[in-house]
Protein backbone atom coordinates (compact mmCIF):
# COMPACT_ATOMS: atom_id res chain seq x y z
CA UNK A 1 0.00 0.00 0.00
CA UNK A 2 2.85 2.25 1.01
CA UNK A 3 4.78 1.65 -2.66
CA UNK A 4 1.15 2.66 -4.45
CA UNK A 5 0.77 5.60 -2.61
CA UNK A 6 4.55 7.07 -3.27
CA UNK A 7 3.93 6.06 -7.12
CA UNK A 8 0.98 8.23 -6.89
CA UNK A 9 2.49 11.45 -5.61
CA UNK A 10 5.25 10.61 -8.23
CA UNK A 11 2.96 10.68 -10.84
CA UNK A 12 1.56 13.71 -9.50
CA UNK A 13 4.69 15.37 -9.59
CA UNK A 14 5.84 14.62 -13.05
CA UNK A 15 2.48 15.88 -14.43
CA UNK A 16 2.45 19.12 -12.92
CA UNK A 17 6.30 19.50 -13.50
CA UNK A 18 5.45 20.75 -16.92
CA UNK A 19 2.49 23.35 -15.91
CA UNK A 20 5.20 24.58 -13.15
CA UNK A 21 7.80 25.62 -15.67
CA UNK A 22 5.67 26.81 -17.84
CA UNK A 23 4.71 29.36 -15.00
CA UNK A 24 8.35 30.03 -13.66
CA UNK A 25 10.18 29.87 -16.99
CA UNK A 26 8.08 31.95 -19.36
CA UNK A 27 6.98 35.64 -19.09
CA UNK A 28 3.47 36.42 -17.85
CA UNK A 29 1.58 38.12 -20.81
CA UNK A 30 -1.12 40.86 -19.73
CA UNK A 31 -3.65 41.96 -23.00
CA UNK A 32 -5.49 44.85 -23.35
CA UNK A 33 -7.89 46.08 -25.81
CA UNK A 34 -7.40 49.33 -27.57
CA UNK A 35 -10.15 51.53 -29.64
CA UNK A 36 -9.10 53.88 -32.64
CA UNK A 37 -7.57 56.84 -31.40
CA UNK A 38 -6.47 54.83 -28.05
CA UNK A 39 -3.39 56.45 -26.82
CA UNK A 40 -0.57 54.25 -24.48
CA UNK A 41 2.22 55.34 -21.92
CA UNK A 42 4.94 52.75 -21.04
CA UNK A 43 7.15 53.14 -18.30
CA UNK A 44 10.35 51.23 -17.27
CA UNK A 45 12.90 52.45 -15.06
CA UNK A 46 15.85 50.12 -15.94
CA UNK A 47 16.39 47.72 -18.64
CA UNK A 48 15.11 48.01 -22.27
CA UNK A 49 11.78 48.83 -23.60
CA UNK A 50 11.15 47.34 -27.14
CA UNK A 51 7.36 48.22 -29.14
CA UNK A 52 5.78 46.99 -32.21
CA UNK A 53 2.84 47.57 -33.84
CA UNK A 54 0.79 45.18 -35.26
CA UNK A 55 -2.93 44.30 -37.03
CA UNK A 56 -4.75 43.63 -34.19
CA UNK A 57 -6.62 45.96 -31.81
CA UNK A 58 -5.35 44.94 -28.32
CA UNK A 59 -1.97 45.98 -26.21
CA UNK A 60 0.23 42.93 -24.83
CA UNK A 61 2.89 43.02 -22.73
CA UNK A 62 5.36 40.82 -21.65
CA UNK A 63 8.56 41.23 -19.02
CA UNK A 64 11.68 39.05 -17.62
CA UNK A 65 14.03 40.43 -15.30
CA UNK A 66 18.08 40.26 -15.92
CA UNK A 67 18.20 36.79 -14.25
CA UNK A 68 15.48 35.63 -17.35
CA UNK A 69 12.92 35.52 -13.72
CA UNK A 70 9.15 36.42 -14.63
CA UNK A 71 8.15 40.04 -13.92
CA UNK A 72 4.86 41.11 -13.37
CA UNK A 73 3.12 43.56 -15.89
CA UNK A 74 0.36 46.04 -15.14
CA UNK A 75 -1.91 47.91 -17.98
CA UNK A 76 -4.17 50.07 -16.36
CA UNK A 77 -6.34 52.62 -17.68
CA UNK A 78 -9.43 52.38 -20.70
CA UNK A 79 -9.60 51.17 -23.95
CA UNK A 80 -8.53 55.24 -25.02
CA UNK A 81 -6.17 55.76 -23.30
CA UNK A 82 -4.03 52.85 -21.08
CA UNK A 83 -0.35 52.75 -19.35
CA UNK A 84 1.31 49.59 -19.56
CA UNK A 85 3.84 49.42 -16.27
CA UNK A 86 5.62 46.73 -14.01
CA UNK A 87 4.53 45.49 -10.71
CA UNK A 88 5.48 47.55 -7.78
CA UNK A 89 6.97 43.98 -6.43
CA UNK A 90 9.87 44.24 -9.33
CA UNK A 91 13.15 43.17 -7.78
CA UNK A 92 15.06 46.65 -6.39
CA UNK A 93 17.82 47.62 -9.04
CA UNK A 94 16.76 45.08 -11.60
CA UNK A 95 16.87 45.75 -15.28
CA UNK A 96 13.66 44.47 -16.93
CA UNK A 97 13.19 43.78 -20.72
CA UNK A 98 9.75 45.10 -21.61
CA UNK A 99 8.18 44.09 -24.47
CA UNK A 100 4.98 45.59 -25.93
CA UNK A 101 2.42 45.29 -28.73
CA UNK A 102 0.28 47.92 -29.46
CA UNK A 103 -2.31 48.27 -32.19
CA UNK A 104 -0.39 49.95 -35.72
CA UNK A 105 -3.20 53.27 -35.23
CA UNK A 106 -2.26 53.89 -31.12
CA UNK A 107 -0.84 57.20 -30.51
CA UNK A 108 2.33 56.34 -28.20
CA UNK A 109 1.68 59.47 -26.14
CA UNK A 110 4.85 58.67 -23.64
CA UNK A 111 7.85 56.39 -23.39
CA UNK A 112 9.80 56.41 -19.93
CA UNK A 113 12.93 54.82 -18.93
CA UNK A 114 15.65 56.32 -16.63
CA UNK A 115 18.46 53.33 -18.02
CA UNK A 116 18.27 51.68 -20.86
CA UNK A 117 17.53 51.26 -24.56
CA UNK A 118 14.28 52.19 -26.54
CA UNK A 119 13.40 50.51 -29.98
CA UNK A 120 9.73 51.40 -31.38
CA UNK A 121 8.95 50.27 -35.12
CA UNK A 122 5.91 50.35 -37.22
CA UNK A 123 3.50 52.89 -35.58
CA UNK A 124 1.33 54.83 -37.42
CA UNK A 125 0.34 57.34 -34.24
CA UNK A 126 2.67 60.09 -33.21
CA UNK A 127 5.34 58.66 -30.88
CA UNK A 128 7.02 60.47 -27.61
CA UNK A 129 10.06 58.76 -25.61
CA UNK A 130 12.14 60.27 -22.90
CA UNK A 131 15.19 58.49 -21.93
CA UNK A 132 17.90 59.61 -19.33
CA UNK A 133 21.03 56.98 -20.47
CA UNK A 134 20.46 54.85 -23.36
CA UNK A 135 19.77 54.53 -27.19
CA UNK A 136 16.66 55.61 -28.92
CA UNK A 137 16.02 53.57 -31.86
CA UNK A 138 12.45 54.03 -33.82
CA UNK A 139 11.73 52.97 -37.53
CA UNK A 140 8.29 53.72 -39.33
CA UNK A 141 6.10 55.66 -36.78
CA UNK A 142 4.07 58.91 -37.04
CA UNK A 143 5.19 62.11 -35.73
CA UNK A 144 7.95 61.64 -33.37
CA UNK A 145 9.58 63.13 -30.47
CA UNK A 146 12.99 62.33 -28.72
CA UNK A 147 14.44 63.55 -25.71
CA UNK A 148 17.84 61.78 -24.22
CA UNK A 149 20.49 62.78 -22.08
CA UNK A 150 23.00 60.55 -22.56
CA UNK A 151 23.24 57.42 -26.02
CA UNK A 152 22.44 57.79 -29.27
CA UNK A 153 19.31 58.68 -31.59
CA UNK A 154 18.36 57.08 -34.36
CA UNK A 155 15.18 57.21 -36.69
CA UNK A 156 14.53 56.30 -40.13
CA UNK A 157 11.17 56.57 -41.70
CA UNK A 158 9.24 59.43 -39.84
CA UNK A 159 5.96 59.75 -41.55
CA UNK A 160 5.51 63.25 -40.42
CA UNK A 161 7.12 65.56 -38.16
CA UNK A 162 11.11 65.01 -35.92
CA UNK A 163 11.57 66.67 -33.32
CA UNK A 164 15.07 65.70 -31.02
CA UNK A 165 16.92 67.10 -28.39
CA UNK A 166 20.33 64.62 -26.75
CA UNK A 167 22.75 66.46 -23.86
CA UNK A 168 25.66 64.11 -25.19
CA UNK A 169 25.20 61.73 -28.42
CA UNK A 170 24.51 61.33 -32.04
CA UNK A 171 21.52 61.78 -33.50
CA UNK A 172 20.51 60.04 -36.89
CA UNK A 173 17.43 61.20 -38.92
CA UNK A 174 17.27 59.04 -42.48
CA UNK A 175 13.70 59.92 -44.07
CA UNK A 176 11.23 62.34 -42.77
CA UNK A 177 7.78 63.76 -44.48
CA UNK A 178 7.72 66.49 -42.31
CA UNK A 179 9.80 68.58 -40.59
CA UNK A 180 13.05 68.14 -38.40
CA UNK A 181 14.07 70.37 -35.57
CA UNK A 182 17.39 69.17 -33.68
CA UNK A 183 19.12 70.25 -30.72
CA UNK A 184 22.28 68.60 -29.66
CA UNK A 185 25.09 69.41 -27.06
CA UNK A 186 27.47 67.20 -27.47
CA UNK A 187 27.28 65.07 -30.61
CA UNK A 188 27.27 65.04 -33.98
CA UNK A 189 24.12 65.60 -35.84
CA UNK A 190 22.92 63.73 -39.80
CA UNK A 191 19.64 64.09 -41.37
CA UNK A 192 19.03 62.56 -44.68
CA UNK A 193 16.11 62.39 -47.68
CA UNK A 194 14.07 65.24 -45.44
CA UNK A 195 10.88 66.58 -47.06
CA UNK A 196 10.24 69.44 -44.76
CA UNK A 197 12.05 72.34 -43.56
CA UNK A 198 15.57 71.65 -41.29
CA UNK A 199 16.50 73.25 -38.18
CA UNK A 200 19.55 72.00 -37.02
CA UNK A 201 21.44 73.62 -33.32
CA UNK A 202 25.05 71.85 -32.00
CA UNK A 203 27.26 73.18 -29.44
CA UNK A 204 29.72 70.58 -29.81
CA UNK A 205 29.84 68.28 -33.11
CA UNK A 206 29.62 68.15 -36.85
CA UNK A 207 26.43 68.53 -38.81
CA UNK A 208 25.57 66.77 -42.13
CA UNK A 209 22.54 67.79 -44.23
CA UNK A 210 22.03 65.24 -47.50
CA UNK A 211 19.38 65.64 -49.70
CA UNK A 212 16.78 67.78 -47.84
CA UNK A 213 13.89 69.78 -49.96
CA UNK A 214 13.04 72.41 -47.96
CA UNK A 215 14.43 75.53 -45.90
CA UNK A 216 17.86 74.48 -43.33
CA UNK A 217 18.42 76.32 -40.75
CA UNK A 218 21.77 75.06 -39.59
CA UNK A 219 24.14 76.45 -36.68
CA UNK A 220 27.26 74.70 -34.84
CA UNK A 221 29.31 76.28 -31.93
CA UNK A 222 32.25 73.59 -32.53
CA UNK A 223 31.79 71.58 -36.18
CA UNK A 224 31.64 71.36 -39.40
CA UNK A 225 28.49 72.11 -41.43
CA UNK A 226 28.28 70.08 -44.68
CA UNK A 227 25.15 70.40 -46.76
CA UNK A 228 24.90 68.01 -50.05
CA UNK A 229 21.67 67.91 -52.58
CA UNK A 230 19.16 71.11 -50.82
CA UNK A 231 16.31 72.21 -52.49
CA UNK A 232 15.44 75.03 -50.38
CA UNK A 233 17.26 78.21 -49.52
CA UNK A 234 20.47 77.74 -46.75
CA UNK A 235 21.08 79.61 -43.49
CA UNK A 236 24.16 77.51 -42.03
CA UNK A 237 27.21 79.13 -39.53
CA UNK A 238 29.53 77.81 -37.07
CA UNK A 239 31.59 79.32 -35.31
CA UNK A 240 34.62 76.64 -35.47
CA UNK A 241 34.86 74.72 -38.43
CA UNK A 242 34.08 75.02 -42.77
CA UNK A 243 30.77 75.34 -43.65
CA UNK A 244 30.68 73.00 -47.26
CA UNK A 245 28.00 73.21 -49.66
CA UNK A 246 27.44 70.42 -52.96
CA UNK A 247 24.73 71.05 -54.97
CA UNK A 248 22.13 72.38 -57.73
CA UNK A 249 21.31 75.91 -57.05
CA UNK A 250 17.76 77.69 -57.59
CA UNK A 251 17.53 80.76 -59.64
CA UNK A 252 15.22 82.53 -56.79
CA UNK A 253 17.32 80.77 -54.10
CA UNK A 254 18.94 82.19 -50.80
CA UNK A 255 22.57 80.99 -49.45
CA UNK A 256 24.26 82.34 -46.39
CA UNK A 257 27.23 80.63 -45.30
CA UNK A 258 28.99 81.63 -42.47
CA UNK A 259 32.55 80.42 -40.25
CA UNK A 260 34.34 82.49 -37.72
CA UNK A 261 36.96 80.59 -38.20
CA UNK A 262 37.29 77.96 -41.06
CA UNK A 263 36.59 78.16 -44.99
CA UNK A 264 33.26 78.58 -46.67
CA UNK A 265 33.11 76.74 -49.73
CA UNK A 266 30.21 76.15 -52.27
CA UNK A 267 30.48 73.82 -54.81
CA UNK A 268 27.32 74.41 -57.87
CA UNK A 269 26.36 73.20 -61.10
CA UNK A 270 28.84 74.61 -63.83
CA UNK A 271 25.18 75.93 -65.73
CA UNK A 272 23.61 77.78 -62.65
CA UNK A 273 21.40 79.89 -62.98
CA UNK A 274 22.20 84.20 -62.77
CA UNK A 275 23.22 84.96 -58.75
CA UNK A 276 24.95 87.62 -56.83
CA UNK A 277 27.00 87.10 -54.95
CA UNK A 278 28.80 88.59 -51.46
CA UNK A 279 31.59 87.28 -50.35
CA UNK A 280 34.11 88.46 -47.64
CA UNK A 281 36.91 87.27 -45.65
CA UNK A 282 39.31 89.17 -43.00
CA UNK A 283 42.56 87.03 -43.13
CA UNK A 284 41.69 84.72 -46.25
CA UNK A 285 41.29 84.43 -50.02
CA UNK A 286 38.32 84.79 -52.11
CA UNK A 287 37.62 82.47 -55.05
CA UNK A 288 35.26 82.69 -57.78
CA UNK A 289 35.04 80.35 -61.07
CA UNK A 290 32.35 82.09 -62.04
CA UNK A 291 32.85 85.65 -64.36
CA UNK A 292 31.50 88.41 -61.65
CA UNK A 293 30.33 91.75 -62.97
CA UNK A 294 31.87 93.19 -59.94
CA UNK A 295 29.49 96.21 -58.12
CA UNK A 296 32.13 96.14 -55.21
CA UNK A 297 35.85 95.27 -56.68
CA UNK A 298 38.22 93.21 -54.11
CA UNK A 299 40.41 95.68 -51.76
CA UNK A 300 43.12 95.46 -49.56
CA UNK A 301 45.33 92.60 -47.61
CA UNK A 302 42.52 91.78 -44.74
CA UNK A 303 39.01 92.59 -44.28
CA UNK A 304 38.37 91.97 -48.40
CA UNK A 305 34.97 91.81 -49.61
CA UNK A 306 33.57 91.26 -53.34
CA UNK A 307 30.00 91.77 -54.49
CA UNK A 308 29.56 90.83 -57.78
CA UNK A 309 26.49 89.75 -60.39
CA UNK A 310 26.51 86.79 -62.34
CA UNK A 311 23.93 86.49 -65.75
CA UNK A 312 20.54 87.85 -64.41
CA UNK A 313 21.90 88.06 -60.61
CA UNK A 314 18.47 86.69 -59.41
CA UNK A 315 19.64 83.98 -56.73
CA UNK A 316 21.48 85.50 -53.54
CA UNK A 317 24.92 84.26 -52.40
CA UNK A 318 26.82 85.35 -49.16
CA UNK A 319 30.21 83.27 -48.11
CA UNK A 320 31.55 85.24 -45.07
CA UNK A 321 34.50 83.65 -43.25
CA UNK A 322 36.82 85.32 -40.74
CA UNK A 323 40.06 83.37 -40.98
CA UNK A 324 39.42 81.24 -43.99
CA UNK A 325 38.55 80.86 -47.74
CA UNK A 326 35.46 82.08 -49.33
CA UNK A 327 35.38 80.14 -52.55
CA UNK A 328 32.75 79.52 -54.99
CA UNK A 329 33.37 76.28 -57.28
CA UNK A 330 32.24 74.54 -60.37
CA UNK A 331 31.19 71.02 -59.94
CA UNK A 332 29.19 68.47 -61.48
CA UNK A 333 25.30 68.27 -60.27
CA UNK A 334 24.15 67.18 -56.87
CA UNK A 335 19.93 65.63 -57.39
CA UNK A 336 18.50 66.84 -54.69
CA UNK A 337 16.59 64.50 -53.33
CA UNK A 338 15.97 60.75 -54.53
Amino acid sequence: MKNIFSKFILTLALAAAPLIAAQTGAAQTQSFKLERGGRVSIVNSAGQITVKGWDRDTIEASASDDESSQVRVQITGDARRARVSLSPERRYGAEVSLKVFVPRYAEIESIEIHRGDVDVSDIEGAASITSSNGDVMASRTGSLKVGSRTGAIIARDVKGNFVGKNFSGDIQVIGASGAVDISCFSGDITVQNIDGTVTLNSTSGDIRIDCAKDRIDATAVSGTVTLTGIGGDVDANTTSGDVIFRGPIRASGRYRLKSLSGEVTMTVQSDAPGFTATLSTYSGEIETAFPLKLDSPLQGPVNRRVIGRYGDGQAQITLDSFSGAARIIKGAAVKNCP
